[in-house]
Order: structure tokens, then C-alpha cells, then sequence
């Protein structure tokens, strides 16, 4: 099978985050690399979590409250980690998911074609969780303790998520849109795994592509 790089986008409460916190939590192997030095010369942001069990790497760390790509403050530091993830674990599967980034489409569709011309072996997956809004404003609530929440906010991030399916098929892409309703928290990386591996283009097509861009 060829490599893949899998950006999961959704509104809050989609369930992004629910696929690498339940790597962390199976795997015991799991680390974090700081790719950049704080202010005293010591390891620091941007960072990149690294799940040897399931050979996957995730952009971003877990640490906070807000993870994955939101721990990027510029869309230079995701480029960065994003690089580097893809050059230094070429045996790994990448997968970067955010809230924020979740509806930003053009820079992100540029850099997704460029990988797949500059790295043949490597097929961008863009999965696009759409379960109906209120379900997802049901886990945030849930989420919150029942606090009040911006609903308009969410709402439209949910709109962009849905409409930006079709913009990333158009960009020539393998887009993928889930409604994950019924699926329970814990049948989520399982049901992930399937799903991606079900998707994957085969060796055999890789190589066609590699060959094809050398000649």
C-alpha cells in the first residue's frame, strides 16, 4: 500500500480529535518531538506526535485543551511540520486535524497537490466528518457541561466543512464526506483505520505515478 496523508476536517464536535487521542491512549509508545527551541534555547513549538504502534505521525501535540493544528500559530509552522513529518518518518502515515484549519481550503489544496506531484507514494485522503449540526452541537454542549455555546459560529463551520467536499474533489483530490452520528467514541479509530485502508490507492498505482513523473 502507498502512503497516505489524511486531513480530517469538522466543526466542533464533529469528532476529529476522538482519532489521535485514542492513539495516545493505545499507545503506549507515543511520543512528542519539538521541532523548534523556546526562548531559553530548549525544545519547543512547533511540535509533532508520533504513534509508533500505529505508524502515524499527527501534526501538532496534545497537551492542551486545543490540539493538532491549532496548536500552529501560522500556516508557515504547519508547513514546516508538515514537511518534516513527511521526510523524516517516510514509513509513517501522516495526519493532521484542527478546528481552525478545518476551513481553510486553497492553501491547504495547494499544498496537497504539490505533496502528490513532489511524493508519487504519497495519496492526500481529505475527510470531511458531517454528522447533522446538531448532533454536533449536542457532544459540545455535552462537552461544556451544558454551558451555553456560539451556535452561529459552529453552524458555519459546518456549512464550509460540507460545501468544501465537492471544492476538494474538484482540485483533483480524494475527498471523502462521513456522517459519524451512530458511531460511538470508542468504535471511532477502529472504524478510521477501515475506512482508510478501504480508500488507499494500491502500490501498483504509486509506482505507475512514480514512473510516469520520471519519465
Amino acid at each position: 500500500m502507498n502512503r497516505v496523508l489524511v486531513n480530517i476536517r469538522g466543526t466542533n464536535g464533529a469528532g476529529k480529535s476522538t482519532i489521535p487521542m485514542s492513539m495516545i491512549q493505545n499507545d503506549p509508545e507515543m511520543r512528542v518531538e519539538a521541532l523548534g527551541t523556546n526562548k531559553k534555547g530548549g525544545p519547543g513549538a512547533p511540535y509533532i506526535t508520533v504513534f509508533p504502534q500505529y505508524r502515524w505521525v499527527a501534526l501538532g501535540s496534545y497537551h492542551a485543551k486545543t490540539g493538532g493544528l491549532d496548536t500552529y500559530k501560522t500556516n508557515a509552522m504547519t508547513k514546516m511540520a508538515l514537511d518534516y513529518a513527511i521526510d523524516k518518518y517516510p514509513e509513517y502515515d501522516v495526519l493532521m486535524e484542527g478546528i481552525i484549519a478545518s476551513t481553510i481550503k486553497s492553501t491547504y489544496a495547494i499544498w496537497f497537490q504539490e505533496i502528490e506531484k513532489e511524493h508519487p507514494e504519497i495519496q492526500v485522503i481529505v475527510l470531511s466528518f458531517v454528522p447533522p449540526l446538531e448532533v454536533c452541537l449536542a457532544r459540545v454542549q455535552q462537552r461544556n457541561g451544558g454551558k451555553p455555546v456560539r451556535e452561529d459560529q459552529i453552524a458555519s463551520k459546518w456549512r464550509a466543512v460540507k460545501r468544501n467536499v465537492r471544492y476538494f474533489k474538484q482540485c483533483g483530490l480524494t475527498s471523502l464526506r462521513v456522517n459519524n452520528a451512530n458511531c460511538p467514541k470508542d468504535k471511532m479509530l477502529v472504524n478510521f483505520v477501515r475506512l482508510i485502508y478501504k480508500n488507499r490507492r494500491s502500490t501498483d498505482v504509486s509506482k505507475k505515478k512514480a514512473s510516469k513523473k520520471r519519465n
